[in-house]
């Protein structure tokens, strides 16, 4: 059985090889291929006063990313700029034509969080004599678009795993530096710290270090938005960006207006930034009503082979699939896809499962079934009405990684549930993809009352006895009504957001036994 010690070291075993454990060890801007170059465009655009055009993209990933070129342009003093987030429905991922149109007087082109597979509008940039820079973090394919790009994946950066936001981040490190100019850096990481944890990226190295340094900063953060977050959270740290604060600036891409999660990012006031929230809200509370009955049709239209789970249908809200998507692979354990008609072709998303490398899996089908972009773990996938059936059939999971591991840190004993075992945990955190929350069992919980939660009664609040001590436990989305009886748990150790106590969250339990009746 463990004690405190044990989990201590056994949780710090994941960061022993750990080389950037914080700020000061962050590799140099520089160190990112293309940075320099980039940065050298900037600086002779900005001396010749070109106009320059920030491109986005519409989830949090790409907001946060033109918002942090944006938060520094402007502390810099460059007024010859303008940006936009393409629409979903309109406009389309990342840049495009359609986005180049409408803003035609641009001589530099930046992207932020896209590009990487933009051929053709490289193409028609060159043609039209501007300077295209592509930053992005997304896999690259065989053939690279002409021109300027800053790409870990592209260059073998210390960290390929990095999302478009710290990207950008660096690319404005290395501007900086080039134009020699007062600003500090650190101010700007608020925004990265969401963008990590929205992009589900691992939390490790960088990664780990920058969301740290973040989640210190969001109490005193100087931005209002911030200020509206945490009134409404009380604490910023990594389960709240990844539960509520991620889908609320998703939700405004999903439903095909972007700009009202950037202005919110981007709100000068308290004022404005609660009017942006609203909105943020209302467009939240859509996207779910939406989801909800689009959830019940994926299911029952749900395709499962050995390999993978795929739903398909007409006309389902373009928006919601990569949710939905999200939703079959965790229900069926197996990567799933969630695609709607449109001018022949079935367009969605798709998000993986147990360690399968998406983009290898679609990578081994033969050209022109399907045509895909995106991680290892979620990408966006159009597959010819033709080859619908052929892509069901071929599909083969390609397992990359050893398959999600969800395995028990170990069985605990008496005298550590409580505050001290809370407060070893908690000194690992943040905990997300890369470095999961630790699970422990325990045996003979004796469950004393029960009660269903939730707005449909889907949760369980429980009240047992551990070791003869009294302490708390939830089951989400499982139904435990029997009272007076033992079983075996295996668990995480959490703190309660309303008693500030530890509290059980019950991952699978087994019956013991039933406690015998008093005649």
């Amino acid at each position: 059985m463990l004690d405190l010690s044990q989990i201590h070291s056994l949780l710090s075993l994941r960061f022993e090889n750990q080389k950037i454990a914080n700020l000061k060890s962050l590799p140099p801007p520089f160190c990112l291929k293309n940075v320099k170059e980039g940065s050298e465009l900037v600086k002779n655009a900005l001396l010749e006063n070109k106009r320059i055009l920030i491109v986005g993209d519409y989830d949090a990933d790409g907001i946060l990313s033109t918002a942090v070129m944006v938060r520094f342009f402007q502390a810099i003093g460059v007024k010859n700029f303008s940006y936009v987030i393409p629409n979903r429905f309109s406009d389309g991922y990342g840049i495009s034509e359609g986005v180049l149109a409408k803003e035609e007087r641009a001589d530099l082109i930046i992207t932020v969080d896209n590009g990487i597979t933009a051929l053709e509008v490289a193409e028609e940039c060159k043609k039209r004599g501007q300077t295209l820079i592509i930053t992005d973090h997304h896999m690259p394919k065989d053939q690279l678009p002409d021109a300027l790009i800053i790409n870990p994946r592209v260059s073998g950066f210390v960290q390929e795993e990095i999302c478009g936001c710290l990207v950008a981040w660096y690319f404005c490190a290395g501007i900086k530096q080039v134009l020699g100019v007062e600003f500090d850096l650190s101010s700007l990481i608020e925004f990265v710290g969401i963008a990590i944890v929205s992009d589900v990226m691992p939390l490790v190295e960088m990664n780990r270090s920058l969301l740290k340094f973040a989640i210190k900063k969001y109490p005193t953060s100087p931005y209002p938005c911030f200020q509206v977050l945490k009134k409404v959270y009380k604490e910023i740290d990594g389960e709240c960006i990844s539960y509520y604060i991620s889908p609320l600036l998703n939700a405004s891409g999903r439903m095909g207006e972007a700009d009202v999660a950037l202005k919110f990012i981007l709100s000068e006031t308290l004022q404005e930034a609660q009017k942006y929230y609203k909105s943020l809200q209302k467009l939240n509370a859509q996207r779910k009503q939406i989801q909800a009955s689009l959830e019940q049709i994926a299911l029952q239209q749900a395709i499962e082979t050995q390999e993978c789970v795929i739903a398909y249908g007409e006309d389902w809200h373009e928006g919601i699939l990569g949710i939905l998507a999200g939703r079959l692979a965790g229900k069926f354990g197996k990567p799933a896809f969630v695609l709607s008609a449109k001018n022949g072709k079935y367009q969605g998303s798709a998000r993986s499962a147990n360690g399968v490398n998406l983009l290898k899996s679609v990578e081994q089908l033969p050209r022109g079934v399907c045509e895909f972009g995106g991680h290892s773990k979620a990408m966006g996938i159009c597959i010819s009405a033709e080859y619908i059936q052929d892509f069901v059939s071929m599909f083969k999971a390609y397992y990359e990684e050893e398959q999600e591991n969800k395995e028990v840190l170990g069985e605990i004993g008496e005298g550590i549930l409580g505050n001290e075992m809370l407060r070893v945990i908690e000194s690992f955190a943040p905990y997300g993809e890369g470095n999961p929350e630790p699970i422990f069992s325990i045996r003979e919980l004796q469950i004393i009352e029960s009660k269903k939660i939730g707005k449909e009664k889907e949760h369980t609040s429980l009240k047992c006895r551990a070791f003869g001590r009294p302490i708390k436990a939830v089951a989400f989305f499982k139904d435990i009504e029997e009272v007076e009886v033992i079983y075996n748990v295996n668990f995480y150790l959490k703190k309660d957001l309303f008693t500030q106590q530890p509290i059980l969250h019950i991952q699978n339990y087994t019956l013991c036994h039933s406690l015998p009746k008093l005649s």
